[in-house]
């Protein structure tokens, strides 16, 4: 039987569980919901998922929406087929995982979309521009919680559970690279998590370039037509 996963690459917690799903010998196929063009409002997904979010899958008869809670199941029903460093068999590295993405979504997630928002989203779907002041706060807020995470989670380590990789570093490296939208980079100046960031990349490509492929070319074009603004 094959997984069914709807989602929008151009979406973090999408982009999380399908370069995970990559890595994996779980059958699975990708449904694409366009946000920008309200699929995800459209009734036929709304019975998948009520809350109209993605990630969502259906594995047989069953819905399951909320991204980290797809990745238990998925982890949990198709043990065999995914390899141990996602998500440990070991109960204690399985909590340092789980402990991450418990702080992932206010921790991390919050504070760096916070300034997507503000800097790349609202301009594009709303030509609201936020004054330079709030930019300015809103790097301070994204620089304390990368400095919380590079303190508490990686704390000098390859990876957040040490030597290997785990779910927790995809979701944590796919908020990071959300902001090179516009050409930011959140980790600038930083050369621990530049490297950090760099070392997931590598450990995960080819896959990783492949789904992070829209993120490039939303990042290409972004910044083509900035340059003709401000001509």
């Amino acid at each position: 039987m094959v997984v069914q996963v709807y989602a929008d690459l151009g979406s973090q917690p999408c982009r999380a569980l399908v370069v995970f799903l990559k890595h994996t010998s779980i059958p699975f196929e990708i449904v694409d919901i366009d946000l920008a063009k309200g699929e995800h409002r459209k009734p036929e997904f709304a019975a998948i998922n009520p809350m109209m979010q993605v990630p969502a899958i259906k594995d047989g008869d069953f819905c399951l929406s909320e991204s980290v809670a797809i990745f238990r199941y998925l982890a949990t029903k198709y043990a065999e087929d995914v390899p141990n460093f996602w998500y440990p068999k070991e109960i204690e590295k399985r909590a340092k995982v789980d402990e991450y993405m418990a702080f992932h979504h206010q921790g991390i997630r919050e504070t760096i979309d916070g300034l997507f928002m503000a800097e790349v989203l609202l301009p594009i779907i709303a030509n609201i521009s936020a004054s330079e002041e709030t930019i300015k706060e809103k790097e301070k807020i994204v620089r304390k919680a990368l400095s919380t995470f590079e303190r508490v989670f990686l704390a000098g380590k390859p990876f957040i559970l040490g030597d290997e990789i785990s779910y927790a570093d995809i979701m944590m490296v796919s908020e990071m690279i959300q902001h090179t939208v516009s050409g930011r980079h959140v980790s600038e100046g930083n050369q621990n998590l530049e490297e950090y960031v760099n070392r997931v990349r590598d450990r995960l490509n080819p896959a990783f370039d492949e789904v992070f492929d829209v993120i490039y070319k939303w990042r290409a074009d972004y910044l083509k037509r900035k340059q003709k603004t401000d001509k």
